[in-house]
């Protein structure tokens, strides 16, 4: 976890006098989940612990106050007590954060904040964006990872568009472009028959109302010469 630098605090003027003494020793700013040194009981922030502990290669580290090795262990209560009344600005207030928080919601506000600024996931792509603006950046990176709908192979957005005119999968194109025309001519065929077989229909329709026609024209004129 990383410190808060003092100069985010918005009341410094007001609480310095219960928070310098317990600022760490090594960076003078505020820790996080505070150590503090068994014999002197001065602080220590996460960040310097771990890096004066990777010197030391041992279980103590060199105190700054003491000016000696020791054990550095949880912060006591009266620690947390004396960060209590500070209001904080966010870290990303630069970035356009304008929350303000007490000690203990400042971490967990900071780990989820939309105005952090976040490295681009997408391998190769160095960028760095707000967290808000993540998804606009993924639209148009380069370096999105992208499946080839012919092959399913995978390539970068950059490389997807010459990978895909030289791609295996456009025989697989012609080929579904020629059993769709296969298809077409099956159906239209289908389609004349159809077609000339209701014009014969009709056809024959009119002729059998012809030949109708003719024989009461017919039987009519029997009639007429019978009389």
């Amino acid at each position: 976890m990383n410190p808060i630098d003092t100069r985010q605090i918005l009341n410094w003027d007001q609480v310095k006098v219960h928070i310098q003494p317990n600022l760490c020793i090594e960076c003078q700013l505020v820790p996080q989940q505070p150590l503090q040194c068994y014999r002197c009981q001065k602080s220590l922030c996460q960040t310097c612990h771990a890096d004066l502990k990777q010197k030391s290669r041992g279980p103590k580290i060199f105190c700054q106050k003491c000016k000696a090795l020791n054990y550095f262990n949880p912060a006591n209560n009266a620690i947390y007590q004396s960060y209590r009344d500070m209001v904080i600005g966010c870290v990303n207030r630069r970035y356009g954060c304008k929350v303000t928080l007490d000690y203990k919601k400042y971490q967990k506000h900071v780990e989820e904040c939309e105005f952090q600024r976040i490295p681009c996931p997408s391998p190769g792509c160095f960028v760095t964006t707000l967290k808000r603006a993540k998804g606009d950046h993924l639209q148009v990176c380069e370096y999105v990872i992208e499946t080839c709908q012919y092959c399913n192979k995978q390539f970068n957005r950059k490389s997807m568009a010459y990978h895909q005119e030289k791609c295996n999968g456009k025989d697989v194109q012609q080929i579904d472009l020629a059993s769709l025309k296969s298809d077409f001519l099956r159906l239209r065929s289908k389609l004349d028959a159809a077609i000339s077989q209701f014009e014969q229909s009709a056809e024959i329709a009119m002729l059998e109302q012809k030949v109708i026609k003719q024989q009461l024209e017919i039987q009519q004129l029997k009639n007429n010469i019978n009389q």
